[in-house]
């Protein structure tokens, strides 16, 4: 084995490809081999000339193409020229031409056939899906993102409904995850480091030639994830010139209204978008100088431009009048129209003469906070009723802008080059997160960048080596304008006290504030990372050699990928007082304000530190392939990928995370416990008897155990490893397909495969909550104190929610297997059925390392002594881990399967007509749904956890078309140029619904299961299940069969009971072209969503409650909540050159 890798590890660099390969045999009249046959293979759109000779069993194959249309052509002495034109090649795709039959003639004369339709795959082995550019020109998809339209492709639940270009992917692939996917550009991986599920870029639909997507036991040549592989490439340019300009507009006076609008008597919605874009392709010449065959440089480059402006809905707020912020409350009124007395706390908490606050116990720093708030801007009770006293909408300018700059050369028909540059222009400037008002307005300026090269290199008629380098920028920057930031400064606005830890806030900005008991307050506060700074960059490089050995087709090579990511993270690094009403803070006054004006708050929380990390991960992975064509009839794929993939770091090691097995119970923490002193509740130091105020129960007990036994950090211990995980080596994942042609003739398939696929981990689940985790970040709370005082106190810590890292860092896995029968059933179309499935093992989860066990809050030890009523001691009490909150360990430990039969029906663009058909009938189970989803601790997992998946559909139905509708035989001109030309396209959804379960509450809080961590589900007695026949609007499903669990119990209730609503939806776009030249054409399109505004539902009622005698109160129960949109237009121009 060592021998056999050192052998790989000396190959050329090689990876995941997007060219595809064309095969085929020559027989004579006989059907006889005919062996040094002359194959020449012509790209009409370039010029590009390849060329090969048939091998003794008569086969020829042309490897390492780019997708593309091709003629092929026969030429052997004594026989007539054999011709096939208009040979669609795909990316990625292995296709079998058939058998050139030769006919006895003169060379001279030529016997040519053009190709038609759909393709039987007699060649290879993988499931894949192809949207071709056809259907990218004409389906339409309001959002214009090319990645909904791989909802055509069987086994794929598209979860967006996107109103606008942007850069996120949501969709599951044969019940895989949503994150376990990986999107290509051109050959280079756009996905960013985060949660996978946002790519760095994302290309216009008019910049796309087609989106293949790899689904199940595809070669060993592709991998990095084990979801879907999804290949988008881009448009090139041909040897003539050709270009658009489009115009798209929605608007709500297009639109129906939603059903609950009408059903509440509202208004439309305002719903308004507009898409400019732009393109132009061709060859690059000078005249009498270079390329003026037209053959060798070309450009395409494509714009396109969405200036999207939203408003918020009306926000109504109470902000501090003038005479508040100068301590006169004289004028403060309850909703009752009754004056709100402010009290002294100094003075037996009598009120304060006149309710205003001497000037000379007004708190400067207090006062400066309050003086931040925008003036008030309404005034009429009559209407606010006292609610609120100013009103704002907030306003986001929010421009898209995708553009894509493809060249193609061709130095030699043996040296091609390939270059692609995208550019990803997204800026928001809107009022930034952290306060309800706008306090700050900046841009968000989050760009993205793609470059990829890729070079091929003809060696030889039997040898192609295929270079890729490529990289991914997306920088994240919060520009906001000095004037801005220097508003916020505590120095600028006069607040002038310290804070425990000035250098996490450098630019001493100030601090968040809230203000509870105020009708609808305001709150000042700053989005927890401001400002934000972060670098995501992505490197590729892949380098694909192939070699022909007779029936054999073998690659080999390696794929290198490196990914950065430089940014901080959030915490409370300015921060934040809470100055509500609180009857048990003794220096309260009786209203939030009042508290600020006098400097008083209940709490104080401030961060000690706030992170800027730098994540790092990388993937090695290599592979050998062979595609063996056994006999005419049998092709066999097979291989083995070998992935290395690096453990998820932080370059410093600054990560932090807790390990049950470095947890010392002798070190453990106490915490403050409850008392009755003087017949008050207090807190009291479970060691030294010291006495405190109540609201520190539960704190951690000064002096007593650390507070974070058991939290490891790598920086801090070299035994442990960095990225919390151990690295686990090479991974071995095998590939095995094979495709079989019974008749010998290309009209029949059998095809079956297997494979085995890796994922590599995610940052939003492994490493980026675990940079601000004690002890790297400690996050103390004051109580009960004023703004003058605070920092004679360090604060007391409470116990902290913590997350841990299994230590042994499974990587997730996947084996999908296919037994498919494809068949050409005429008319260019093809049938395939098909059993697909997969099951994936060393999915990520999480579990509560510190759940408080059933029955604990019953069990009269752990009653509360401060409290008369039989009251549990607050949960941190009652935890198996003293000292923490929640533990939640997330560890690869869960998997999942899925089952499905798989029905296609494809006729590719001919004859004016092409369709495709596309249902899956599936079942997918799990336990979690994602990374971060608990599982139970406290019961069994198969019996809490395992069933449907949340994304699991029984019935997916799909069914897209564009036809060209006949013209009319009428030889009036007006009627001619009114009815040709005229198209329909449109796509059918019928969805089965999500799997949904049914939760409860009651009227009285009941407590169930005893465990303050994990509650009960609800009983169930009979099928919820409604027939179809007996489903009304308010009545979705059985709302008698359940009831309340006994206490003690957990319920009987599975994790999913019934579904949601499903979709039925058509989408249609009609199309009229109007010819203005040879070459020029305008077209107006009419686009409809929903169009025949159908309602469709997307939500239930599924919230059962229940009064103190057991029975269900909740009226809405198995009421629909929620529609779908309702019809939606867009008009466009287009303008084709």
């Amino acid at each position: 084995m060592r021998r056999f890798s050192a052998f790989l590890l000396a190959l050329p660099l090689a990876g995941q490809t997007i060219t595809g390969s064309i095969a085929g045999s020559v027989r004579d009249p006989s059907s006889l081999a005919v062996s040094g046959a002359e194959v020449s293979l012509r790209q009409p759109s370039t010029g590009l000339v390849r060329t090969a000779r048939t091998d003794a069993r008569g086969d020829f194959l042309f490897a390492s193409l780019l997708r593309g249309e091709y003629d092929i052509s026969v030429t052997v002495q004594g026989f007539k020229k054999a011709e096939r034109r208009g040979v669609v090649l795909s990316t990625s795709e292995t296709l079998s031409v058939g058998a050139f039959t030769l006919e006895v003639g003169e060379v001279a004369e030529t016997v040519s056939v053009t190709a038609q339709g759909a393709v039987v795959q007699t060649a290879s082995a993988e499931r894949a899906g192809v949207i071709t550019s056809a259907q990218v020109d004409s389906i339409a998809i309001r959002g214009r993102n090319p990645l909904s339209l791989l909802q055509l492709v069987p086994g794929i639940l598209d979860n967006t409904n996107d109103e606008a270009i942007n850069r996120n992917f949501n969709f599951n692939a044969l019940g895989n995850r949503s994150n376990t996917n990986n999107i290509m550009v051109d050959g280079m991986t756009m996905n960013a480091i985060g949660t996978n599920q946002r790519s760095t870029v994302n290309p216009s639909q008019d910049a796309v030639a087609e989106v293949r997507v790899l689904l199940s036991n595809y070669q060993a040549e592709y991998g990095r994830m084990s979801g879907a592989n999804v290949q988008i490439v881009t448009k090139s340019g041909t040897r003539e010139f050709h270009g658009l300009a489009s115009y798209f507009k929605r608007h709500e006076q297009f639109n129906a209204n939603n059903f609950f609008n009408n059903r509440l008597g509202r208004p439309k919605a305002p719903y308004r978008y507009q898409t400019w874009n732009g393109s132009l392709g061709g060859p690059v010449t000078v005249p009498g100088k270079f390329n003026t065959g037209r053959d060798k440089l070309f450009f395409h480059f494509t714009i396109e431009y969405w200036p999207l402006r939203t408003s918020g809905a009306p926000v109504q707020l109470t902000v501090p009048t003038e005479l508040e912020r100068a301590g006169n409350f004289s004028q403060t009124l309850d909703l009752n129209n009754r004056l709100v007395a402010v009290l002294d706390p100094f003075n037996n908490r009598a009120p304060f003469p006149g309710n205003v606050i001497p000037p000379s116990r007004v708190d400067p720093n207090g006062q400066a906070l309050l003086k931040v708030f925008p003036g008030v801007n309404f005034t009429d009770r009559g209407i606010s009723a006292g609610r609120f006293n100013y009103v704002f909408q907030a306003e986001s300018n929010n421009p898209q802008r995708t553009q894509t700059l493809k060249l193609d050369y061709n130095f030699t028909p043996r040296d091609i080059v390939t270059f692609n540059w995208t550019y990803y222009f997204d800026n928001n400037t809107t009022p930034g997160p952290g306060a309800n008002w706008p306090l700050l307005t900046y841009t968000a300026d989050r760009k993205g960048k793609l470059g990829v090269l890729h070079y091929q290199k003809v060696i030889s008629p039997t040898i192609v080596n295929e270079f890729n380098a490529g990289f991914t920028s997306g920088p994240e920057i919060d520009r906001i304008p000095e004037e801005n930031l220097n508003r916020l400064r505590r120095e600028t606005i006069g607040f002038r006290a310290g804070q425990f830890n000035p250098g996490a806030n450098p630019l001493s900005l100030l601090p968040g504030a809230t203000f509870g008991g105020v009708q609808n307050p305001a709150t000042l506060g700053l989005e927890a990372r401001t400002p934000h700074r972060a670098l995501n960059e992505t490197f590729n490089l892949t380098d694909t050699i192939a070699k022909t050995w007779g029936a054999h087709t073998v690659k080999a090579g390696l794929y290198i990928d490196r990914l950065w990511r430089n940014a901080s993270n959030g915490t409370a690094f300015n921060g934040t007082f809470d100055f509500g009403r609180n009857v048990n803070n003794p220096l309260d006054s009786n209203f939030a304000y009042s508290n600020a004006a006098l400097g008083v708050f209940n709490t104080y929380r401030e961060a000690s530190a706030k992170p800027y990390n730098h994540y790092r991960v990388s993937n090695l992975e290599w592979f050998v392939q062979d595609n063996w064509k056994v006999t005419r009839r049998l092709t066999l794929d097979y291989g083995m990928r070998f992935y290395r993939i690096f453990p998820l770091i932080e370059r410093d090691d600054l990560v932090s995370g807790f390990d049950p097995a470095r947890y010392d119970p002798s070190r453990r923490a106490a915490l403050i416990a409850p008392a009755l002193r003087n017949n008050a509740r207090a807190g009291v130091h479970p060691v030294t008897g010291e006495v405190f105020p109540a609201a520190l129960i539960g704190a951690l007990a000064p002096g007593v155990g650390v507070s974070n036994n058991g939290m490891v950090v790598p920086a801090r211990d070299r035994d442990y490893p960095r990225g919390l995980h151990e690295d686990r080596g090479t991974h071995f994942a095998p590939r095995f397909g094979f495709a079989f042609d019974p008749a010998g003739r290309g009209r029949t398939a059998i095809r079956a495969g297997i494979g085995v696929f890796y994922s590599r981990q995610n940052l939003g689940a492994t490493l980026n909550n675990f940079t601000v985790q004690e002890p790297l970040v400690v996050n103390p709370i004051v109580y009960y104190g004023t703004i003058s005082t605070m920092l004679a106190t360090r604060g007391f810590q409470f116990p902290a929610n913590v997350l841990a890292l299994d230590r042994i860092g499974k990587v997730p896995t996947a084996v999908n297997f296919s037994f498919s029968l494809q068949q050409n059933i005429g008319f260019g179309t093809v049938v395939d059925a098909a059993y697909v499935g997969a099951v994936s093992s060393h999915l990520m989860w999480q579990r509560n390392l510190n759940a408080v066990p059933f029955g604990a809050n019953f069990d009269p030890a752990n009653r509360d002594p401060s409290l008369t009523t039989r009251t549990p001691l607050p949960v941190n009490f009652l935890r198996p881990l003293p000292g923490y909150g929640d533990i939640n360990l997330r560890e690869w430990a869960t998997n999942s399967n899925y089952h499905s039969m798989q029905v296609s029906v494809v006729r590719r663009y001919a004859s004016r007509l092409q369709y495709g058909l596309a249902w899956t009938w599936s079942k997918a189970l799990d336990y979690t749904d994602t990374d971060t989803q608990n599982a139970s601790t406290l019961v069994p997992v198969r019996i809490w956890n395992y069933g449907l998946a949340g994304f699991d559909r029984t019935h997916i139905f799909k069914f897209n078309w564009l036809y060209d509708l006949p013209n009319t035989p009428w030889r009036n001109a007006a009627a001619r140029r009114v009815l040709h030309d005229w198209q329909v396209s449109g796509i059918l959804s019928l969805v089965s619904g999500q799997p949904l379960g049914v939760g409860f509450s009651t009227v009285n809080a009941t407590d169930i299961t005893g465990s303050p961590t994990d509650g009960a589900r609800i009983d169930v007695t009979a099928n919820p299940v409604l027939p179809k026949k007996e489903r009304t609007f308010s009545r979705n499903f059985r709302t008698d069969v359940f009831r309340l669990p006994a206490v003690g119990t957990y319920g009987n209730s599975a994790k999913t009971l019934i579904r949601g609503p499903g979709i039925n939806n058509w989408d249609l776009a009609v199309f009229k072209n109007i010819p203005v030249h040879e070459r020029i054409r305008v077209q107006l399109r009419w686009e409809l969503y929903n169009a025949f505004n159908h309602t469709q539902f997307s939500a239930l009622d599924t919230a059962a409650r229940f009064d103190n005698q057991g029975n269900q109160v909740n009226a809405r129960l198995g009421e629909f909540t929620a529609a779908r949109n309702p019809r939606l237009m867009q008009f466009a121009l287009r303008f084709y050159y």
